[in-house]
């Protein structure tokens, strides 16, 4: 029999919520293999340690390892770059939209061409995008890439050329977080890292996620992985400045503090509606052959599938879904083609692609507290399964619905595009997560990103630190009610984000980027977007680099914004420059 101690250390945590006081408590773990889980790892040599999973994630450690702190990036996958490679949304969401008058229907601002005007693009994103070598025949996007290609030869070069100031732990997630709520500091973070054994298939991504998550999260040994247990505490006399960069918002949770959940009724407000939020998917890849291939059968319930709203269109609508986010291939679908499979579901037609409208993927905040005593990531496990099985039923429906001369038996999944056995995207694409609430309450609310065509932009923050343009996208639950002002079609600007908005009010060390933004509902849906993701998450590094090097806390950082802001100009636009 082993012991591990799985304490969070939590000091004063009742002063966060009116919750309980947390003690001291041992965990007796019985290992099934007689292996004697590792001691913690202590690590504290970093200034900067970023919780990632998320594009904004990869996008602060480059900034902050190139502002010259010394950081740590935590990715929970062997693939870093979120939903550009491990999620599988290789097409970048770009804004496409003009805003026009609404009795004329004239135009009056083309919030697309101000938006992909390099000078409004963060440098690191534009040049990884120009210079993809196999770009593929979509028309949902400028750019479609193979994730695997992408990775290789756009993202682990910029790793590289960060040098030693980056360490990236891959296959390593966020266990437990220690806080002192008095200083109002977390002061570290407990992480498990996992090694595949030798004989497991695809590097240990032969299994889906929802089978393999509580070992991922478990600090014992298994059949499939090795274990360490990682501890990211103070250094040089002080903890390091923390991001939550994690597609889950699991520092939120772990740490005790406040954080939005689902849509409210008022936005930025917290409310009981914390089981509706978007509809998250699983992506995949699927290859057309020149002859049938050799499938297993499926007795999968296939009704709820279809072309949805494409089903009336005048064209081929299989082909326009086949060509919407095809990542490698030309002109008419071909032997040769490979492509990337996301489709939505439509409520009114009860029928749709692999979207999976049917569960919200995070727990309830009451069954999150519950979780935190063993944390297994704060997620559904059986939405997690619905949604991988949802995926498995389209990829059948869609190639069954093939248009002759081709054969369904041609279509076959290509999980080698993805880097797994199973077929599937290594995690899920999710659209919301745990938010934050920044410094003085902050949230930051579509009004902020919207208004009339002769404003031109969004509200003009004076402490503004990265920008963003796309119109809200919300992918609804079939499950649940969303207030009246989600349910409208709404453009934006071309929009700032605060610093404000990277903060969290309880916590001075602790800031946040991504999807983790302290951020309404709605101001999320335009806010989570590849492009948004890489500036927020630019910006959040040069702000942790700055916070460790001045070893001021986010509130001391706010009041000396110019200061800030003259750093992250370097590495990212923080104005908007309007084209002619």
């Amino acid at each position: 029999m082993n012991f591990l101690s799985l304490t969070a250390r939590v000091i004063s945590r009742a002063s966060l919520r009116p919750l309980p006081l947390l003690v001291l408590v041992i965990s007796v773990i019985t290992s099934p293999h007689n292996a004697k889980c590792a001691e913690p790892v202590e690590l504290n040599d970093f200034d900067v340690v970023i919780a990632g999973g998320s594009t904004a994630a990869f996008a602060a450690a480059l900034a902050s390892a190139n502002s010259g702190a010394k950081t740590a990036l935590l990715e929970p996958t062997d693939w870093i770059g979120g939903q550009l490679t491990s999620s599988g949304v290789p097409a970048v969401d770009e804004a496409w939209h003009t805003i026009l008058d609404v009795e004329t229907k004239e135009p009056l601002l083309n919030v697309a061409k101000i938006a992909r005007d390099p000078r409004n693009i963060t440098p690191s994103f534009r040049k990884s995008l120009e210079d993809i070598a196999d770009c593929g025949d979509c028309w949902v996007s400028r750019f479609c890439f193979r994730p695997k290609l992408y990775l290789e030869q756009q993202l682990l070069p910029l790793q590289h050329e960060a040098g030693e100031n980056l360490t990236v732990f891959l296959e390593t997630v966020v266990k437990q977080v220690e806080v002192d709520a008095e200083s109002g500091q977390i002061l570290s973070l407990t992480a498990i890292r996992r090694a595949p054994a030798e004989k497991l298939a695809a590097k240990g991504y032969d299994r889906l996620p929802s089978e393999d998550l509580p070992d991922w999260y478990s600090p014992e040994p298994s059949e499939r992985f090795s274990k360490e247990v990682l501890r990211f505490g103070s250094h040089n006399g002080r903890p390091p400045v923390f991001v939550d960069a994690t597609e889950w918002g699991e520092l939120l949770a772990l740490s005790g503090a406040d954080y939005l959940l689902g849509a409210e009724d008022s936005e930025g407000e917290p409310n009981g509606h914390d089981h509706c939020g978007q509809a998250t998917v699983f992506c995949f890849v699927q290859e057309l052959h020149t002859r049938p291939q050799q499938q297993m059968a499926t007795d999968q319930d296939l009704s709820t599938f279809g072309y949805a709203d494409y089903n009336n269109n005048k064209e081929n609508p299989w082909e326009l879904i086949w060509t919407y986010r095809r990542i490698h291939g030309q002109d008419k679908p071909a032997p040769g083609d490979l492509c990337l499979q996301n489709w939505g579901y439509s409520g009114r037609l009860k029928q749709g692609g692999n979207d999976y409208p049917f569960g919200f993927l995070f727990k309830t905040n009451a069954d999150t507290e519950v979780e935190l005593a063993d944390w297994q990531g704060g997620i559904d496990l059986e939405v997690l399964s619905g949604a991988e099985q949802r995926a498995f039923g389209w990829h059948e429906w869609f190639r069954q619905n093939a248009p002759p001369p081709l054969e369904p038996d041609q279509i076959t999944l290509n999980g080698a595009e993805l880097g797994t056995g199973h077929g599937l995207a290594k995690l899920p694409y999710i659209r919301d997560t745990r938010r934050s609430i920044g410094l003085d309450g902050f949230v930051l609310k579509f009004d902020d990103l919207s208004g009339p065509a002769s404003q031109v932009t969004g509200t003009q923050f004076p402490d503004r630190i990265a920008l963003g343009a796309y119109a809200a996208d919300i992918h609804p639950l079939v499950t649940c009610s969303y207030p009246a002002h989600t349910q409208a079609a709404h453009d934006t600007l071309p929009f700032y984000l605060p610093f404000r908005a990277l903060t969290h009010y309880r916590f001075g060390n602790l800031l946040v980027t991504g999807k983790t933004m302290a951020q309404s509902f709605l101001a999320n849906s335009a806010t989570r977007l590849h492009p948004i993701e890489w500036s927020t998450g630019t910006a959040a590094g040069v702000a942790a680099a700055y916070m460790a090097e001045t070893r001021q806390n986010s509130r001391q950082t706010l009041e000396n914004i110019e200061k800030l802001q003259a750093r992250v100009k370097v590495f990212t636009p923080i104005d908007w420059t309007i084209p002619d």
